[in-house]
This record gives C-alpha cells, structure tokens and sequence, in this order.
C-alpha cells in the first residue's frame, strides 16, 4: 500500500509537522510525506492569504498561493491508495476522522486500524471533498494520542495491510451546521455546557434549524475563533 502523509495543512497545527519530520528522519518504503502549507508554517500561522484547507480543489494559475498550492496537492494525491491528513484542535474529546462524501468505503476500516472510532462527512469544500482516498485525522491537544510517535508506529503498521476486510464500529456523522459567534451570543452557547459529540437538546437544535439529536464539536476552538463549532447528525 503507497500512503501519503500531510502534515500542516494549517501551518500552526503542529502534529502532522512533527509526524512529517519523523518520516524525513526514519523513511519508510511506500510511505511519503508532504508538508502543506509551507510559508503558513514558516509564518507560525493557520494560513498566510486564505485557509489552504477551503481551497480545494484549487486553481493551479491562480495569482495567490493556498489556491496553487491546493491544485499541487491535489494532483499528488493521485498517486496514492490512502492519504493521510493531519490536523489538531484545543477541544477535548474531539479525536475523529473526516472524509468526503464519495470516498473510499477502505477509508472507514483505516480510521479503525488507526484507533479512530468516529468518522464525519465533511459537507464543504476540503481537500477530503476533493480526493476521495483522503482521511483527515483531528487530534485534540490534550488527547494521549496527540503524540507524533505514536503515529508513526501506527502508520507504518498500516503500510503492511495489503487490504482491508475489518468489520469496524465507526460511528459516522455528517457535517451540518457551523455555528456562528452570532449563535453564541443568541442562544448563549457558551453556558450550555456543550461537550463534543454528545447530543444538545432538541430546542437547541431547534433554534439553530438542525435536526435532532445534533452533536456538536470543535466548541469554542481557539484555532478558528470566527466560529463557536460545528454541528453534526448521526448517518
């Protein structure tokens, strides 16, 4: 199996960066990394003129970096059997795959193997939107698993399958709803006492026009404070 990892696709996420370094420094037969965005990482920032991450599918003439940079990463993409796309969050309990609407069914056992137990939809433009052999793998910072060592050991465990036949219990979600500072402040989100992906009432859900049993995440992360989090329904 020809497995690619990414890593800084946001440029001040830092465990798909480190993952990345162990490889440069202990490659691996069949395994390739990629560092995204490479002047958000330079800068120590999410992205330097748009989120690399919204710019998919890219445009590969276009005068602004994220969407060159898009478009190159994308057409890479083609030449693996399973991307894998690294990113972090300040949320607790949050430690989940995202993947695109048409992908890959081995993309569920993968997120199985990897110890991930829930996967979500992703229902806006993203590189997993894009590339239907790509699992973005979200990390809280406070998780045991936001560990770059770890990764490594369990990637290259992964690179020895030949195929997939795991009967896995993912739990999969869709992507619904973000919401809004406005949504904080009207609803007062921010004493409602929201835990990840553990359903609100369905007054709540009501409110935001979102059907019930909703389950949010990314609740208040400090790396995309435009927004108070993301909504999402059982599949």
């Amino acid at each position: 199996m020809k497995i690619l990892v990414i890593g800084g696709m946001h440029g001040n996420e830092t465990l798909g960066i480190e993952i990345v370094k162990l490889f440069q420094n202990n490659p691996v037969v069949a395994i390739d990394t990629l560092l995204a965005n490479e002047q958000a990482i330079e800068a120590g920032c999410r992205f330097v003129g748009q989120d690399l991450n919204r710019s998919f599918p890219g445009d590969s003439k276009s005068t602004e970096y994220e969407p060159r940079r898009a478009a190159e990463i994308l057409m890479k993409t083609k030449e693996y059997d399973v991307i894998l796309d690294f990113h972090n969050t300040y949320c607790s309990d949050n430690n989940c795959g995202f993947i695109g609407e048409t992908a890959s069914d081995a993309l569920t056992d993968v997120a199985w193997i990897l110890g991930l137990d829930k996967m979500i939809v992703a229902d806006y433009d993203c590189i997993n939107k894009a590339s239907n052999n790509c699992l973005s793998v979200e990390i809280s910072l406070d998780s045991k698993l936001n560990n770059a060592n770890l990764w490594y050991e369990r990637i290259v465990m992964l690179s020895r399958f030949d195929s997939f036949t795991t009967k896995s219990n993912v739990q999969k979600f869709r992507f619904v709803y973000r919401m809004t500072i406005e949504d904080k402040v009207r609803l007062g989100l921010d004493k409602q006492n929201l835990r990840a992906f553990q359903p609100l009432s369905s007054e709540l859900a009501g409110a935001m026009s979102v059907l019930s049993p909703a389950y949010p995440i990314f609740i208040g992360d400090s790396f995309t404070p435009y927004n108070y989090g993301g909504l999402l329904n059982k599949l």
